[in-house]
């Protein structure tokens, strides 16, 4: 499952949240035709991108005619992993998204089937694995129906099993128990802004069960996460998955909630304005009427005389 764990080097949130949301694969100039090398193809040490030759509509896809080197031809995606994928303009073709029970490959080279455990995926692509049998309970927002690609493999945990009880069900994914030894993927992104100044990205994925339990990176064993107030020193210790000046506090974006004196403090205030209002103006409206009656008494008065 994913599980981030934010760390900035001189980057605001603002950019932060833009750089996360630049594409996975940096591409090169070669449009569709063009000769391009497989070999080149590569996941970048720093950004762990995936760097081709070819531009953001097509992969490099081996060819048996070799030219100046180059074994392969761009040749245009078949598939994407998203509703508006990066590169293609309003009017462009879009290649299609791929059915349940496959998923697009991050060079768009095509839909495939899921992976089974044991199986190589792509980095931080957990919807590669089959989800287990039991994916309702296991699913959460850090996992894939409880699948989980760790290390570019998906992968299962075997743990103790009663006699007679099925093998399948000693396969679990994402489903460590609290106490139990656990994996972690822990990887940093380093990228470079528009200003020459690196960004940096940690995260830290596991295959503990979330959100109640985090996978602690030195004990490598789960631990329940902590609860709102508590210390902490990475987002994957809060049930809110939220640490802010090492302390755990309300997810970004909840809405918040009012406390009952609240309340009670906003309708005395509303009730008391009210009853200020509407005595000021009692108070004015018979000030007017005493003018007004005063200056009528002495009208008759002059006329009298």
């Amino acid at each position: 499952m994913n599980l981030f764990v934010k760390m900035y080097f001189n980057l605001p949130i603002f950019l932060y949240a833009l750089v996360a949301s630049l594409p996975t694969v940096l591409c090169g100039d070669i449009t569709a035709g063009g000769v391009c090398s497989t070999n080149s193809t590569h996941i970048d040490s720093s950004t762990h991108k995936l760097v081709t030759e070819c531009d953001d509509k097509t992969f490099c896809s081996t060819s048996t005619a070799f030219l100046n080197g180059n074994n392969g031809v761009c040749r245009p995606r078949q598939c994407r992993r998203d509703e508006f994928p990066f590169g293609y303009g309003v009017s462009d073709p879009l290649p299609p998204l791929c059915d349940h029970g496959s998923f697009c490959p991050d060079d768009g080279s095509g839909c495939q089937g899921v992976r089974s455990v044991g199986d190589s995926c792509e980095m931080n692509r957990d919807e590669q694995c089959a989800p287990p049998k039991e994916d309702v309970t296991l699913a959460s927002n850090q996992n894939f129906y409880g699948a989980v690609c760790l290390n570019s493999l998906c992968m299962y945990v075997i743990f103790s099993c009663a006699a007679g009880c099925e093998a399948d069900s000693r396969r679990r994914w994402a489903n460590v128990t609290l106490g139990q030894g656990c994996i972690v993927d822990d990887t940093t992104y380093v990228d470079v802004g528009s200003d020459g100044q690196q960004s940096g990205n940690r995260i830290v994925r596991h295959n503990c069960r979330t959100p109640q339990l985090y996978c602690d990176t030195t004990a490598l064993q789960c631990f329940s996460t902590k609860l709102l107030g508590s210390d902490c020193t990475m987002d994957q210790e809060c049930r809110s998955y939220n640490c802010v000046a090492s302390t755990c506090i309300d997810p970004p974006g909840i809405p918040r909630e009012v406390k009952s004196w609240q309340y009670a403090v906003t309708i005395v205030v509303v009730v008391v304005s009210m009853a200020v209002t509407a005595t000021m103006l009692v108070m004015i409206h018979q000030r007017l009427r005493l003018r007004q009656h005063r200056e009528l008494r002495e009208y008759y008065y002059e006329q009298l005389r």
